[in-house]
């Protein structure tokens, strides 16, 4: 079984390394690393730090399989950025517990926001463990500071620092998965039963007496019905057909097809079709295809057919979406 780490980044990169040493030394062997962060300066250049180091210290065993970033903001500090991060955890969240890989969260780094709000989703869609991570060592701490780290010869002097020194604190949650369609039932103003209802009424998401959802309820079911639209995640590996192309069109259109495959689970087939001036970014056909065509940065431009999960129009649509805003944020 696949074991992946979902992590808040911010600029102190050691706390996903700490994180996976540490599950490490316990038994836990990480598979993948999925990073929850913003487009802040700092952060952005810790996730940096991270790509290039990890390859080549765990010798290719732990792969930085996906960064999810808030690309309109900076930090968690409105209504409209703490959804898009609830957005992010709860589809990453739903997506690998319905694969049957484990998920070990990780709530360290970035803003308390950031935190809570993983913390929130892992209540909602479940998680093998969700734990913080701290080094009883100020020095390491101060010197772990991404501005510090950029200067450093020995990175891994901070980034690995002894397993003794460091510390994973679990903390306790209950995943609520098994009620999301009450849960979503509910908000709705539907019938559902006494204790959902009551549930809802006193985590100040329904107001029972109109029948309808809190603001804060309202921002819970949008959240949740998003995620739950969208197609059921792959069952294996994401099957790659790729024309021969000059080496450097070819590099590019493998890390395009890869990013692709390892960003949306629903996608099961990646077919380059070679690209068409004019057409939209991503274009819908029943029942299940999605053509997507991307300008190149250093070729002329790249066309894939996706062949998704989606069993419904909606969920289509759902899938064409996603894709298309991922798009227009990669592209920029």
């Amino acid at each position: 079984m696949k074991k992946v780490l979902l992590a808040t980044l911010g600029e102190a990169p050691a706390v996903v390394t700490e994180a996976i040493d540490r599950l490490q030394a316990d038994g836990v062997a990480i598979d993948f690393v999925v990073i929850l962060t913003t487009k802040d300066t700092y952060a952005q250049s810790a996730l940096h730090l991270l790509s290039e180091h990890m390859p080549a210290y765990y010798g290719g065993k732990v792969t930085l399989l996906d960064a999810r970033i808030l690309e309109a903001f900076y930090d968690v500090d409105s209504d409209t950025a703490a959804l898009e991060f609830m957005n992010h955890a709860c589809a990453a969240l739903r997506d690998y517990r319905k694969k049957g890989w484990e998920v070990y969260a990780c709530i360290a780094g970035g803003r308390k926001a950031m935190s809570a709000l993983l913390a929130l989703a892992v209540q909602f869609y479940g998680a093998q463990r969700l734990f913080h991570v701290l080094v009883e060592d100020p020095v390491l701490e101060e010197e772990g500071h991404i501005l510090k780290l950029q200067n450093m010869k020995d990175q891994s002097r901070v980034l690995h620092p002894p397993i003794e020194q460091i510390k994973l604190v679990n903390l306790p949650f209950i995943g609520l998965f098994p009620l999301l369609g009450d849960i979503i039932s509910g908000l709705k103003g539907r019938s559902v039963r006494s204790e959902v209802k009551q549930l809802l009424e006193q985590n100040g998401l329904l107001d029972v007496d109109a029948g309808i959802p809190t603001p804060l309820g309202q921002m819970v079911l949008q959240v949740l019905e998003s995620v739950e639209a969208l197609p059921e995640p792959r069952a294996g590996e994401c099957e790659k057909s790729l024309a021969r192309k000059e080496p450097k069109e070819a590099e590019e259109t493998q890390k395009w097809a890869d990013r692709l495959a390892n960003r949306f689970l629903f996608i099961e087939r990646i077919e380059d079709i070679g690209w068409r001036e004019g057409q939209p970014k991503v274009r819908a056909e029943p029942p299940n295809t999605l053509f997507v065509f991307l300008p190149g940065r250093r070729v002329r431009g790249i066309g894939f057919r996706l062949t998704t999960t989606a069993q419904t129009p909606g969920q289509l649509e759902r899938a064409r979406q996603e894709i298309e805003r991922w798009i227009d944020k990669e592209v920029r």
